[in-house]
């Protein structure tokens, strides 16, 4: 299983989005964490791996180029944690996740589908809320439901558009780990719009830092989360530390 992104580009109209997204390779069993500021591109790139925006260029996911296969096809590879939340209606979590998933036509029966849901829940602490309705929780864990509902589908490629923005530091580690765990064991490949440089150089296999629909910088964390690179798209001084491999630790010094 592997993703292929090259020469991508998209508009808005005249307006273009996206510049020639081009980043390496990634095979089934990887994370990788799309870094940048706001209005760098990530969200717009996330909505043409997923189909949802036409754009230019190749991608292709396990020899099927998007521009050639029917989006049913496509989508049936593919599932995708939206930014925002699921609405706060009286729906529970339970009701979403079986509406969802008789909606997609997914091949369990009800005592595998229940299993199925028990399971995710309890990954994700969900379980003491799920007959609660949706508008009496709090934001982040709506979106933990927003994560149910992308694992239901047990994805090839499982996109996260800022998954861990509304969750304390703890259950970001704990989404990030379950997500690096989900797609090792399975051979599976996810990509993550991040925020926190710290969290994606921990739990990606690959980085790819984008300013202004652009590129700059694509690879392993030592060769991305570096002061040039920093400054040049958020504007700070850094001082990066490398003492533990595979880690490396970003401390800001102060604006530019």
């Amino acid at each position: 299983m592997r993703l292929s992104v090259k020469n991508l580009s998209a508009f808005y109209g005249k307006k273009q989005i996206l510049h020639d997204i081009t980043f390496p390779d990634v095979d089934g069993g990887m994370v990788v964490g799309l870094l940048g500021p706001n209005a760098s591109g990530k969200s717009t790139l996330m909505k043409c791996l997923s189909g949802e925006k036409k754009s230019k260029g190749n991608i292709i996911f396990d020899d099927d180029n998007l521009q050639e296969v029917g989006s049913k096809k496509w989508h049936e590879k593919v599932a995708t944690m939206p930014q925002t939340p699921p609405a706060p209606t009286a729906l529970t979590p339970t009701e979403l996740m079986w509406s969802t998933a008789r909606a997609l036509a997914l091949p369990y029966s009800d005592k595998e589908l229940s299993r199925k849901i028990e399971s995710i829940f309890n990954d994700l602490g969900l379980s003491d809320f799920q007959l609660d309705a949706l508008h009496t929780l709090s934001g982040g864990k709506r979106q933990l439901i927003g994560l149910a509902l992308a694992f239901i589908r047990d994805p090839e490629l499982l996109l996260l558009d800022e998954p861990t923005s509304a969750l304390d530091l703890r259950w970001r580690m704990i989404v990030l780990e379950l997500v690096k765990n989900k797609v090792q064991q399975d051979g599976r490949v996810s990509i993550a719009a991040l925020h926190d440089l710290d969290l994606a150089a921990r739990y990606c296999d690959l980085l790819v830092l984008m300013k202004n629909g652009k590129v700059i910088a694509s690879g392993p964390s030592e060769e991305v989360l570096i002061p040039e690179n920093l400054a040049r798209v958020y504007h700070v001084e850094t001082e990066i530390d490398l003492s533990k491999p595979g880690y490396p630790r970003i401390d800001v010094v102060g604006a530019i």
